[in-house]
């Protein structure tokens, strides 16, 4: 108990009025110091001022600097995904409140007029730039403002039929290269992550008209595709049918020459005998000629006069 009493009063006598001073001095300096110690969250990187001037920018984990305000410490979450609305807001949209028609309506390249939504994710890619060039108050809107702009001048060259079809991811592709080069253009230190669209339609008092249109162009894809079909099935049997003919005549040609070739040849070698034995010659194709008009005849006439060299008898 004694040594406890001691202790106490050697306490109280150093924190006397004499000694307070320079104990709340102690105090202040250690306070001070300890102002260039902080925390670095994981999903963060602290850029370092020294006098205001950018020195170094850290990565997670206990950040020592020299104490305030020598040094300075910016905290920014460098791993966070944002989302910046293109056509409408998030505020209202969570509340059910449908965008005005200068944020959604769009005019195309054929001077359509288009409702378009688009759904921009960012991250901070450097945060010097991002807070020394931009602001983390103007980074949205840098953001939104950029992708309306590159959006603008694409609608502008495409229709509103391939808006409403096939159009759609290259609206999507080009947005997000046209504002990321943008944004990089600027030193904005912001990376864009994804681009997607939200609702593409026409506006509500048109949209039966758009419909009606969308329906005869899907009548006309499926007849000309009908259309398509039968020339495929009928083209290649009309081939087959014009190279049978082809062979046909071919064959026959080939088989008249021949044919004709061989009687040819057979009348030169009758002419050849016939030249040599006339009178029997035309005899024998008489009496040949003869019998073969006579075998179709119903009637035979024979002459037999006399000094007829021929008789024929029925």
């Amino acid at each position: 108990m004694s040594t406890s009493a001691d202790k106490t009063g050697n306490l109280r006598r150093w924190l006397s009025t004499r000694n307070l001073p320079y104990f709340v001095v102690v105090l202040v300096l250690i306070h001070w110091a300890l102002t260039g110690v902080g925390m670095v969250r994981e999903d963060e990187q602290a850029v370092v001022l020294r006098f205001g001037r950018v020195q170094r920018v850290a990565p997670a984990g206990i950040l020592f600097t020299l104490p305030w305000p020598i040094d300075r410490a910016t905290y920014v979450k460098t791993t966070e995904v944002r989302t910046m609305p293109v056509g409408y807001k998030l505020v209202d949209a969570v509340r059910g409140i449908p965008p005005t028609p200068r944020e959604v309506e769009w005019v195309s390249g054929d001077t359509n007029i288009i409702n378009l939504t688009l759904t921009l994710k960012y991250s901070l890619s450097d945060p010097v730039k991002y807070l020394y060039r931009v602001g983390p108050g103007e980074a949205d809107f840098l953001v939104r403002r950029a992708a309306e702009a590159c959006l603008s001048r694409l609608i502008a060259t495409m229709t509103v039929d391939d808006l409403l079809t096939s159009g759609q991811v290259l609206v999507q592709e080009q947005t997000r290269a046209s504002t990321q080069e943008a944004l990089d253009a600027l030193d904005a230190g912001i990376r864009l992550v994804t681009v997607n669209i939200g609702r593409v339609e026409p506006p509500s008092n048109v949209i039966e008209a758009f419909n009606d249109v969308a329906t005869a162009k899907l009548e006309k894809a499926r007849m000309l595709n009908q259309a398509d079909g039968y020339r495929k099935d009928i083209l290649p049997r009309a081939r087959a049918m014009a190279d049978r003919m082809v062979q046909g005549a071919e064959s026959y040609r080939a088989a008249t020459v021949e044919r004709s070739r061989g009687e040819a040849s057979q009348y030169l070698e009758l002419l050849e005998e016939a030249r040599k034995a006339r009178e029997i010659t035309e005899t024998r194709l008489y009496l040949e000629t003869m019998s073969r008009v006579l075998l179709r005849a119903r009637t035979i006439v024979v002459d037999d006069r006399e000094g007829t060299r021929i008789r024929l008898l029925e």
